[in-house]
């Protein structure tokens, strides 16, 4: 199998997954609407949970279209994270208000830590200028 053939695999793999885990994180917060809005503890932690809708949205968007556009493709933030914003946060707003400006706040430090993730095993090739030796002058250092 070819590394090109292994990446779209567990690409689709995870978009499969991330789908699935969306909707039933979805199905979740409707189902148990009622107890999310019986205190205010509740609502926070279903906004917690509409920032995990976020994140898996966002993961299978990203894969899907790394699939679709090749390997190198990245999610940009004005189609992708904004719909998937939008997304998590009017599902958490059906369920109760108060749900949809806390899933903002994670979605937020959700998206940084997710960045963080993807710059640490995603850039590994790029060298910062700092460390690259700077040679001046075109003449031999031995004498």
């Amino acid at each position: 199998m070819s590394a090109e053939t292994k990446s779209g695999s567990s690409n689709l793999v995870s978009t499969v997954i991330s789908c699935i885990l969306s909707l039933v994180i979805f199905a979740t917060m409707r189902f148990y609407s009622s107890w999310i809005t019986a205190t205010q503890m509740n609502t926070i932690v279903g906004g917690f949970i509409g920032s995990w809708l976020f994140v898996f949205a966002l993961t299978a968007v990203s894969n899907m279209e790394m699939l679709v556009f090749g390997h190198d493709f990245q999610a940009k933030f004005i189609p992708e994270i904004v719909t998937c914003l939008t997304l998590a946060t009017v599902a958490s707003g059906v369920v109760h208000r108060v749900c949809a400006t806390t899933c903002v706040f994670f979605c937020i430090c959700a998206l940084y830590f997710v960045n963080r993730i993807s710059n640490k095993y995603h850039n590994k090739g790029s060298i910062a200028t700092d460390q690259i030796p700077i040679r001046r002058g075109g003449g031999k250092k031995n004498k």
